[in-house]
């Protein structure tokens, strides 16, 4: 009976697949208002990103093992707040210090990277990496970075 329903569930993955996305990506560019904050553009964007869930059965796998994966994770971060609250008492701890956020941001990247590597079973060539240090192209992205960062710092003196 209940491998019934689990398979009924998996027929309307690519279903489940494009609300998700849908929701999602409309969600994001309503709040910062990326591309102006007007809604036709933000919900025809958003409709034809989630089509794309829909079309390719590759992201459909995607969305379904990172959407359990990031359920696990934000379960996770869930009662470690609740352990931080009974053992300190508080949480300010965390609200005062901004590098916690930009540390969980930074684990969900390596999350959704490792993740797409193992639905679209793609491997890093470490040897190319390394090689591409070695170009003229490294250099100009460094120094963009390095010039994106400096103009950063000087805008807001």
């Amino acid at each position: 009976m209940a491998v019934q329903f689990i398979s009924g569930v998996n027929y309307f993955m690519p279903i489940f697949s494009f609300l998700f996305v849908w929701i999602l990506v409309y969600a994001i560019l309503a709040k910062t208002k990326v591309l102006g904050g007007n809604k036709g553009v933000d919900l025809t964007i958003s409709i034809l990103l989630a089509v794309f869930f829909i079309v390719n059965v590759s992201l459909v796998d995607f969305v379904k093992f990172s959407s359990a994966w990031f359920a696990i994770f934000l379960v996770c971060i869930f009662f470690i707040l609740i352990l931080l609250s009974f053992t300190q008492g508080n949480t300010e701890i965390i609200s005062k210090a901004k590098w916690v956020g930009w540390v969980l941001v930074a684990a969900l990247i390596i999350f959704f990277i490792i993740s797409s590597s193992y639905v679209f079973t793609w491997t890093l060539n470490w040897a190319k990496i390394f090689d591409w240090f070695g170009t003229e192209w490294f250099g100009f992205v460094l120094l963009l970075i390095i010039a994106g960062v400096v103009a950063f710092v000087l805008a807001k003196k």
